[in-house]
């Protein structure tokens, strides 16, 4: 049986304001649909990159998606939730020094 798996959805103001909770509604739509019992959809209130998101955070993939549209909800899910293949035009947006940040406190299980 495969590990659980997080998405985090960034829900903060200006995350919220460019779509987040439409992203966050079509990921959980298709999580529903597709039956995957070993992926846990949760919000998160704020990673930090506001004028790059939305956000959205797999982990433990480690694996951070910026400027996240409801469009590419549809392409997280069907190709790195269910394949396993990084959305790769979708990450490199943040700083890294920030996301190792953000990675250290999922680490830590802060969430």
């Amino acid at each position: 049986m495969a590990d659980k798996r997080y998405v985090f959805v960034c829900m903060n103001v200006d995350c919220r304001a460019r779509g987040a909770g439409k992203v966050m509604d079509r990921i959980q739509n298709h999580l529903q649909e597709d039956g995957c019992g070993d992926v846990e959809l949760r919000s998160y209130m704020c990673f930090g990159s506001c004028h790059e998101g939305p956000h959205v955070v797999v982990y433990p993939d480690k694996v951070w998606y910026g400027g996240v549209q409801e469009k590419d909800a549809d392409e997280i899910v069907e190709k790195h939730l269910k394949q396993g293949e990084t959305v790769t035009p979708l990450t490199g947006k943040v700083d890294k020094v920030l996301e190792g940040m953000i990675y250290q406190l999922l680490d830590a299980g802060i969430f």
